[in-house]
């Protein structure tokens, strides 16, 4: 009987060691992808057990597409795999293609902490599936030098005075604004904003600017155009009208989108003159001065030298003593985040906040510090606090998941318990250390 229950447990071990954390990837939608058209990368990755630690998601970069990073918070689950119980965790990106062809996941790896033998702790790096997707503009569209897929646009004009009573040598100044629905505003293209001959435009720099959801979802893009019109001279003007095409993602369909024609008169302006008359004398050219060599470099003596020699000195003292420094910051932080007050707060804000695997971690992790070579149970006995070992207890059973009743954790009560039982670890360290000094 003493072999067979070796056997087992050498069967388990062996079970145990085979069950390695496991990613899936989708694409949403996968086919029928159309430029400038979000696509949603769904990832999950599943651990034996349960997490030890937050899972580091690899930033994802596409050539020639947008890749918007997760913002919301990962979403938890629970499947069976082999008749094993996997906790998971999914991460979604956003992707979006900025011109045709094939889009291949780049390769990527996800680093996870999980418990393959609790409450030991193991680390991996877990590829990404290799994925591809293709994006295509409508047949429709190729002959334009732009695509723009949305499901809603709106293109709307305003000058800055109403268009009569205008004279020659008034300006007036037209502002055009496109949106587009969930759609980024670098893909709307310029508008081309034309006069006729008499009247001369004078162009500002274009504005664009994105909604975006708290996820990063685009809402809407806007493109802002701004331009004055010069009336060189009187007559009738005719601007013409303004078009831009789009594709709309709910008929499936290139729509067009047009300003009309503006309509506008220039009276003559006696006041006005276009062009000045050539001077009628000519200008006598100044002699050119004998200019001395102080006063030609003296704001390089003056200036410039000093101010060479203090940048080459701050360079050679940065190259001297900030790697120093820099370690010496590198260090103190390191010390600061494996220190015994970073290790309670840690274990402060997973109770508060309900999460039994990562409260259950901290607390392993600041009785290493707190009380050095101690198991928890020895922990607990030191403490001699019945209240602080029920709720320990309950943060075991809520880990192992021990009856349906314990699954629902609250680590509100184990926050405070632990919290009186250090502040009052700190006054018999006080007490102890003046005693001590009253009998040297």
């Amino acid at each position: 009987m003493k072999y067979v229950f070796i056997c087992l447990a050498a069967l388990s071990s062996f079970i145990a060691a085979a069950q390695t954390p496991v990613v899936r990837a989708r694409l949403e939608p996968a086919k029928g992808i159309l430029v400038g058209q979000p696509v949603r990368l769904i990832v999950t990755v599943f651990v034996p057990n349960y997490f030890t630690g937050s899972p580091e998601f690899p930033e994802i970069e596409i050539d020639n597409a947008i890749v918007v990073l997760p913002q919301d918070r990962p979403q938890n689950s629970n499947e069976q795999i082999a008749g094993v119980t996997y906790a998971g965790i999914t991460e979604t990106y956003t992707i979006y293609p900025q011109q045709p062809g094939d889009f291949p996941l780049p390769p990527a790896a996800i680093t996870v902490s999980y418990a393959s033998a609790p409450p030991k702790s193991t680390e991996a790096h877990v590829p990404l599936p290799a994925l591809t997707f293709h994006a295509d503009v409508p047949a429709a569209a190729k002959d334009l030098g732009y695509f723009l897929p949305t499901t809603s646009l709106t293109m709307q004009q305003k000058w800055s005075s109403p268009l009569k009573n205008l004279r020659a040598g008034d300006s007036i100044e037209r502002t055009v604004t496109v949106t587009a629905t969930k759609m980024q505003a670098m893909l709307i293209p310029p508008l081309p904003l034309e006069a006729p001959d008499g009247i001369r435009i004078y162009q500002d720099e274009p504005m664009v600017q994105d909604q975006k959801t708290d996820r990063g979802e685009f809402v809407f893009g806007r493109r802002t155009q701004s331009a004055k019109y010069f009336v060189r001279k009187e007559g009738d003007y005719t601007l013409p009208a303004i078009e831009l095409k789009w594709w709309n993602l709910s008929t499936n369909r290139l729509v067009t989108t047009t300003l009309p024609a503006v309509h506008l008169t220039a009276a003559a302006n006696p006041n006005y003159v276009a062009e000045l008359p050539p001077e009628a004398d000519v200008v006598p050219t100044a002699q050119p001065q004998h200019v001395s060599f102080w006063t030609r470099y003296r704001i390089w003596i003056r200036v410039v030298a000093p101010c060479s020699i203090v940048a080459l000195l701050m360079c050679w003292l940065g190259w001297r003593y900030l790697p120093r420094v820099w370690r010496s910051l590198l260090g103190w932080r390191a010390r600061r985040e494996h220190s015994e007050p970073a290790y309670f707060r840690n274990l402060q804000d997973a109770c508060r906040r309900n999460r039994a695997t990562e409260a259950y971690a901290c607390l392993l992790k600041w009785l290493t510090l707190s009380y050095p070579g101690a198991t928890v149970d020895e922990f607990l006995n030191r403490s001699a606090d019945p209240a602080l070992e029920a709720e320990t207890n309950s943060l075991g059973a809520a880990l192992f998941k021990l009856n349906e009743r314990d699954s629902h954790w609250s680590g509100k009560r184990l926050a405070n318990l632990a919290k009186q039982h250090r502040a009052a670890k700190k006054v018999s360290a006080t007490k102890r250390s003046e005693l001590s000094n009253l009998n040297p």
